[in-house]
């Protein structure tokens, strides 16, 4: 049974800006040619090396990687394949990037036979809980969607390989805060996500198991893939008790074991102030649940802009 879950946010990643009307421009090329998907510096790449052989000398080690949809995410999880000896196990949408609302599309990440071409040890059969949204979503959203994703994660790691005790999430930025909060049940917990950080939850109840019921006490699904430009996913109960029996956090962003210590944190503004007018007709307008406090960084440096365009 799961009882030990690791996030960890990408490394130090090169630079993209996105103007008004919805235009991607990166400073470094993406390999899969998507402006918004730019790769990890050099820097990066050897921060998520450190991560990696920190993740292998630990008693729990993880069993599975799972990561974002994101080549800096994939790029991320490599190298701690390589120290765990593992695949990456699958590239799950409901850990993927934040983009705030907009009245355009954002650019959709590369497909998973893409990427493996990029990446040969991950597992491309692998069936997403999320498809991301393309028009985005709002603070309350990403934090509903991390709750949901990993509510059925955990479910299908318990179900499907009981031998795996911890498993690995590499993520963004505010993925990384939200999943945490989803975990432990509190909105307005602080939660570092500077890059290649690592946080550790244990879980409180291994006979805990998923009730698929909202907040408004109504069945919902609790299979099959969730297309969120369809509408947001169900919102479950999960402030103030976490999910399936709540987690404790034993760590929250260590970076003691990267070289340059903790570098671009990143929190919530506590407010939308970076996103775009909600388009009407996406199904995104409908929110669902409460707007979340923001989360303060641990070095103090604000960082402001479009979501995580503005990480680097």
């Amino acid at each position: 049974m799961l009882d030990t879950i690791y996030i960890v946010r990408h490394g130090f990643r090169s630079n993209w800006v996105v103007s008004n009307d919805g235009t991607y421009n990166a400073t470094i090329k993406s390999p899969t040619g998507i402006p918004s998907d730019p790769p990890l510096t050099s820097y990066g790449v050897d921060q998520a090396r450190q991560l990696g052989v920190h993740l292998a000398s630990l008693d729990i080690k993880p069993q599975q990687i799972y990561s974002s949809p994101y080549y800096r995410c994939l790029q991320t999880s490599a190298p701690i394949a390589t120290e765990l000896g593992l695949g990456i196990e699958g590239i799950e949408g409901g850990i993927a990037e934040w983009f705030g609302t907009a009245p355009f599309d954002h650019p959709l990440p590369a497909t998973a036979e893409l990427l493996k071409t990029f990446f040969p040890n991950l597992n491309a059969d692998y069936t997403p809980i999320i498809i991301p949204a393309v028009r985005g979503e709002t603070m309350a959203q990403v934090h509903n969607r991390a709750a949901y994703a990993l509510t059925r994660l955990v479910e299908y790691v318990d179900k499907t390989h009981p031998k795996v005790r911890a498993i690995v999430l590499v993520s963004h930025a505010a993925t990384v805060i939200a999943a945490g909060r989803a975990l432990v049940g509190d909105p307005d917990m602080d939660v570092g996500a500077g890059t290649c950080s690592c946080s550790v939850y244990k879980r409180k109840d291994l006979n805990s198991s998923p009730v698929w019921i909202d907040v408004d006490g109504k069945e919902v699904q609790g299979t099959g893939t969730v297309d969120l430009n369809k509408g947001p996913v169900p919102v479950l109960p999960w402030r103030g008790k976490g999910i399936l029996g709540g987690w404790t956090r034993e760590r929250n962003g260590d970076c003691s074991f990267l070289s340059g210590g903790e570098e671009r944190n990143w929190w919530f503004g506590g407010d939308e102030a970076w996103d775009f007018p909600i388009a009407k007709g996406t199904g995104v307008e409908k929110t669902l649940g409460t707007d979340i406090s923001g989360s303060r960084g641990h070095s103090g440096d604000e960082i402001t802009g479009k979501g995580e365009s503005a990480k680097i």
